[in-house]
């Protein structure tokens, strides 16, 4: 399992590089992650299902390809975003798939599932799950969420309204695993002021 201390050792800047509905897919994470920072997509963009295996079975082996070769500057680990809100049909398939391919990272949104958390888990993956109020981030991390992605205002897609000082604060009051920031970040100055907020992470 990747710990989060062993999460860190493993990036060269403290940042996840958001899934983009659309835009994201096996070539820009791979590139993320040779980068050294967190690649991600959402299942979703995987269409049919079936291209979802030959995006992870690519993922998987290119970066370990890179690994083999690059044995002094390893791949960062990759994410994938899965909605889990009840209405995705896909869900239980998709996750069928990141069991068998052993998805370092399982990026949750809509929804805190514990049945989720534990599938993941069962292979050794953690869960960040996205949420937008301190409400939100008790609720998941009471369903065994790792970590919080706490989207504040400024975020892309579904954004929150809070601002991150507050949120940030709120949050770190009681918790004190790993917290990602989302929201208008995209220079190293910012990532440094999330970490100095409280944030272990930045999204971009």
């Amino acid at each position: 399992m990747i710990q989060p201390v062993d999460l860190r050792r493993r990036l060269r800047l403290p940042m996840i590089c958001s899934p983009l509905f659309i835009i994201s897919n096996p070539a820009l994470v791979i590139a993320q992650c040779q980068a050294g920072v967190v690649g991600s997509f959402p299942a979703l963009n995987a269409r049919p299902i079936a291209r979802l295996e030959e995006w992870l079975a690519q993922i998987t082996e290119e970066l370990a390809a890179w690994d083999r070769d690059h044995p002094g500057q390893p791949a960062a680990p990759f994410a994938v975003n899965q909605i889990v809100h009840r209405s995705n049909d896909r869900l239980q398939q998709d996750l069928e798939l990141c069991v068998k391919w052993k998805a370092p990272i399982v990026i949750t949104s809509l929804g805190a599932r514990e049945d989720v958390n534990d599938i993941v888990h069962s292979y050794g993956g953690i869960t960040l799950h996205d949420v937008t109020t301190n409400t939100y981030a008790r609720k998941a991390v009471e369903k065994g969420a790792d970590g919080l992605i706490l989207v504040a205002a400024g975020a892309g897609g579904h954004s929150g309204s809070q601002s991150p000082f507050a949120l940030v604060q709120e949050v770190r009051e009681w918790f004190d695993g790993p917290v990602v920031l989302s929201g208008a970040i995209a220079t190293g100055d910012a990532i440094l002021a999330a970490q100095a907020m409280g944030a272990d992470y930045a999204y971009i």
